[in-house]
């Protein structure tokens, strides 16, 4: 009895693991979704992984907080001459309550400077994602820095 009691803890915790793992993945998914549109200058889509109460914190900006104000930093950002901005997540962890996550990542941010030359800008972010009533994972917070 003991036996067959262990063996439905460890399918427990491997099913526990696997949908924590699931969360990862989407999450993962819907990061590479975003560096696209980014990468596509489509602003609406760049916009749409926040929540409505989701705040951008932008290296040498004011905070932005809900879609309007997110939407006007992502309007900005890629409508600079020369724009390409890319980024990938190295550290995605899911909360134990499997409603909230972060994830920590690296960014390659170009942009034409003054004389009109690319000048690329390697940085970090951290992104705090929430899932909503609605069971999709949503950014509540967004912060990037360049790392010089």
């Amino acid at each position: 009895m003991r036996k067959l009691c262990l063996i439905g803890s460890s399918v427990l915790l491997l099913a526990s693991l696997a949908l924590g793992q699931k969360d990862e993945d989407v999450i993962r998914k819907l990061d590479a979704e975003w560096s696209a549109a980014a990468q596509n200058k489509d602003v609406e889509k760049s916009v749409s992984v926040y929540a409505d109460d989701g705040s951008m914190l932008p290296n040498h900006g004011s905070i932005a907080t809900g879609k309007a104000q997110i939407r006007e930093v992502w309007t900005h950002l890629l409508s600079l001459p020369g724009v390409k901005v890319s980024f990938v997540p190295t550290k995605i962890d899911v909360a134990k309550s499997k409603d909230m996550a972060y994830d920590v990542g690296t960014y390659e941010l170009t942009m034409n400077d003054a004389q009109g030359n690319p000048s690329t800008e390697i940085g970090k972010y951290v992104v705090v994602w929430k899932k909503q009533p609605d069971k999709q994972w949503k950014v509540v917070a967004d912060i990037f820095n360049p790392d010089k």
